[in-house]
């Protein structure tokens, strides 16, 4: 009988510690998982508000193709939903921020707005880079 329940308890050990390696297993799965969202959500954005950035510099928007102009915007947009949805609050205000400051590029727009464009999309590369964990921010 002793043999039975020592059995029994052995089993119990192994399911506990079999289901504690699984749990452990999910987080660490949904964590990679979160953070390569999070990172392709942002490499998205700032392509996307990096090269309208470009070409409103280059050729203003009056100049700029408009359906590739379109494209890119909602390019943008996707990409600013991601970050919306799963990014801290200060990136979610920063891409907020950076898309406004875009929308105020128009071809009237001076060159103080274009620095505000560049200041605000410089604050948000920032704060991903330090939401993300960059080694770039170590040194």
């Amino acid at each position: 009988m002793g043999n039975l329940g020592a059995a029994g308890l052995g089993a119990l050990a192994s399911l506990v510690v079999v289901a504690l390696g699984a749990w452990l297993q999910a987080r660490r799965e949904r964590r990679h998982w979160l953070r390569d969202q999070r990172f392709r959500g942002a490499v998205d954005y700032i392509t996307s508000t990096r090269y309208l950035l470009s070409q409103h510099r280059r050729v203003g928007e009056a100049g700029m193709d408009e359906d590739d102009r379109r494209e890119w915007r909602s390019r943008m947009q996707t990409a600013r939903s991601t970050l919306s949805l799963l990014g801290s609050p200060r990136t979610v205000t920063l891409a907020n921020d950076v898309a406004r400051a875009l929308d105020r590029l128009d071809p009237d727009a001076d060159a103080d707005d274009q620095a505000a464009a560049e200041a605000a999309f410089q604050d948000l590369v920032w704060q991903l880079r330090e939401e993300l964990g960059s080694p770039q921010l170590d040194g």
